[in-house]
């Protein structure tokens, strides 16, 4: 009986101690999960939570430069690493990339619903009601490449990658550029690639009555 005792009386300080350190545990919890500032709280956090941090692109053919993998090792071995992403790349296969110029702060950006690229578009905030002001999120100055941008003779289907016939075409893109706001940077007549430099985002592109009208312009001199 008198041992029985002591082990039960040993009982309330086992006890005792487990909620020491389920206390201490919460306590570190707390700290640890930024309740006070610090390098431990962020590194708590990315360590169970990286995954959240990461911009959402959930379509095969479009692609992020660093990748999303890419990143989410970044912010483990840099927390905080996503939050100034440098020239942050985001493109479309077969349809071009924007790359957004300086630091950029990709956490939790849902890419997909942000950024749509058509043949010869590409639209940065689709609703107008969700784009921040200038120079805030994805607002913001940006190298845009669009592809499919090609010279060809309309009756023979020849693709023109030099010449007269391409100097007047780069003219034309010279002024579409203008026209929307851009600045004209370069343009490859080979791959069929048109750079345009912007400020803020909008909706940029080469409409197909806009080459036309440049053919048909062209056909009567």
């Amino acid at each position: 009986m008198k041992e029985q005792g002591q082990h039960s009386a040993s009982k309330p300080m086992s006890n005792g101690n487990n909620e020491d350190h389920s206390s201490q545990k919460a306590d570190m919890y707390k700290t640890l999960s930024g309740h006070r500032a610090g390098e431990a709280a962020i590194v708590y956090e990315h360590g169970a939570d990286v995954e959240a941090l990461m911009p959402k692109l959930r379509r095969s053919d479009y692609y992020t430069l660093p990748r999303i993998h890419e990143l989410a090792a970044k912010e483990r071995a840099e927390p905080g690493f996503c939050s100034h992403v440098k020239d942050f790349v985001v493109g479309r296969q077969g349809y071009g990339s924007i790359r957004f110029l300086g630091e950029t702060d990709v956490r939790g950006l849902d890419l997909e619903s942000l950024i749509q690229f058509n043949n010869r578009e590409v639209i940065v905030y689709m609703d107008d009601s969700k784009k921040p002001p200038v120079g805030q999120g994805l607002n913001k100055p940006a190298e845009v490449t669009l592809l499919n941008i090609k010279c060809f003779d309309k009756k023979t289907g020849h693709q023109y990658t030099e010449g007269p016939k391409i100097e007047k075409y780069k003219e034309m893109l010279k002024r579409k550029a203008e026209d929307q706001g851009a600045e004209f940077v370069s343009y490859d007549p080979t791959k069929g690639e048109w750079k345009i430099r912007v400020n803020h985002f909008s909706v940029y592109k080469l409409l197909e009555e806009d080459v036309n009208t440049w053919i048909n312009h062209e056909d009567l001199n």
